[in-house]
């Protein structure tokens, strides 16, 4: 009993015979197949109903198969093409290959051969329309992400500061801080949000980053400002060792912020009370950036840099927490990676450090930690500097 199978194949081919003995063949195996005699009449076809796969020759008259792929890839169709050809030749072949074609064969042909072709690229048709299918879903939920619930978190926020500051009537000082408590909840959850939503546009090509010569030394101390207050709320102590007259490095201002405050977020949530965090930062010489202790998954990057650059900045969060792990210490800047650092569930969603690197990736710097369980964790963060005539973005 012969199963009818869903897919539908056109052969455009001007050879009737071949044609024919390829229609009766995928048709006695339950697909739907149509024929064109030429290239025009195949993207009549193409153009009236959708198709799965073309079977599609090379030399025809009046258009050849190429120049049919071309328009047929032109037009958007996610149609699979394998190309078919009585005079092949592996130029050919690789010509087709580029244009769009997902297989090659010539003729004649061994019919079991040519059915196993046509399923494998059917197949591998269905495998890339998942994906593609897949990566609207996610398009979709990033899309909810920034629409759906930032924008209602953020008004929340709004409202529990009004009614902190008392402005809604008198609020006592366990009061506001629990009220502080539910904006830094809330406050996390934006910060994650953002994390995510621009992994996705880093990785979707549509992040718009602005590369300017900075002073890292005014935007360090701006977040020293903010964490300093939120420090002092835990308990913990945030000491600093930033140089001054630091060099200009190629950074984008928000994204630079934002990367080194998610460190110190790192460093505060996993510091418990009463321990420390330091901010430092420091320029190097080439000479002494070569003779830091860099691990090996970003020694490559280190490398290309120490061969074209003179001048470094280097940038640390240290903290006096829990430490991390050895075998943890490369994979925690993947997504949604955490280290299980202790027993206790600090939450988060294993964004941020990700975040951290593909901004320092772009900056043509490296990032890397160096820790030790019981004994707290350093992240380091290496830029190359800009000469001394690079002024600065203003």
């Amino acid at each position: 009993m012969t199963v009818r199978k869903t897919d539908k194949i056109l052969i455009v081919d001007d050879e009737v015979l071949v044609a024919k003995i390829l229609l009766l063949h995928l048709e006695e195996v339950g697909y739907q197949v149509d024929w064109a005699k030429d290239g025009e009449e195949g993207l009549d076809l193409l153009a009236a109903q959708p198709y799965s796969l073309v079977l599609l020759d090379i030399w025809m008259p009046r258009m050849s198969g190429v120049d049919v792929l071309e328009q047929i890839r032109k037009s958007g169709s996610d149609v699979a093409v394998i190309m078919m050809s009585g005079h092949g030749s592996e130029n050919m072949a690789v010509r087709c290959m580029k244009s769009g074609a997902i297989d090659y064969f010539t003729k004649p042909f061994d019919l079991n051969d040519a059915l196993q072709r046509v399923e494998q690229a059917l197949a591998n048709r269905r495998t890339f329309l998942e994906k593609q299918r897949l990566e609207r879903e996610k398009d979709d939920f990033v899309s909810m992400l920034s629409h759906d619930m930032k924008n209602p978190i953020t008004a929340v926020i709004g409202t529990i500061d009004i009614i902190r500051e008392g402005r809604l009537g008198p609020v006592n000082s366990e009061q506001a801080e629990y009220l502080q408590s539910a904006i830094d909840s809330c406050n996390e959850v934006v910060s994650m949000i953002d994390n995510l939503l621009d992994i996705h546009r880093f990785e979707a090509g549509r992040m718009n980053l602005t590369i300017r010569p900075c002073d890292p030394g005014d935007i360090l101390a701006a977040l020293i400002n903010r964490f300093s207050l939120l420090a002092g709320r835990e308990g913990v102590k945030l000491a600093t060792n930033v140089d001054l007259n630091l060099p200009r490095v190629a950074i984008d201002r928000s994204a630079f912020y934002r990367t080194i405050g998610n460190l110190l977020g790192n460093a505060l949530k996993f510091t418990s009370e009463s321990g420390e965090i330091t901010l430092s930062c420091q320029s190097l010489a080439r000479e002494a950036a070569m003779k830091m202790s860099i691990p090996g998954y970003v020694a490559s990057l280190a490398e290309q840099m120490f061969g074209t650059h003179e001048q470094f900045v280097r940038l640390s969060v240290r903290d006096t927490g829990d430490g991390i792990p050895p075998e943890d210490q490369e994979m925690i800047f993947e997504r949604f990676v955490q280290s299980k650092r202790s027993s206790k569930n600090y939450g988060g969603a294993g964004l941020g450090l990700a975040y951290c690197k593909l901004m320092v990736k772009s900056f043509e710097g490296v990032i890397w930690v160096e820790s030790v369980p019981g004994q707290g964790s350093e992240f380091i963060i290496l830029l190359p500097a800009l000469g001394q005539d690079a002024s600065d973005d203003a």
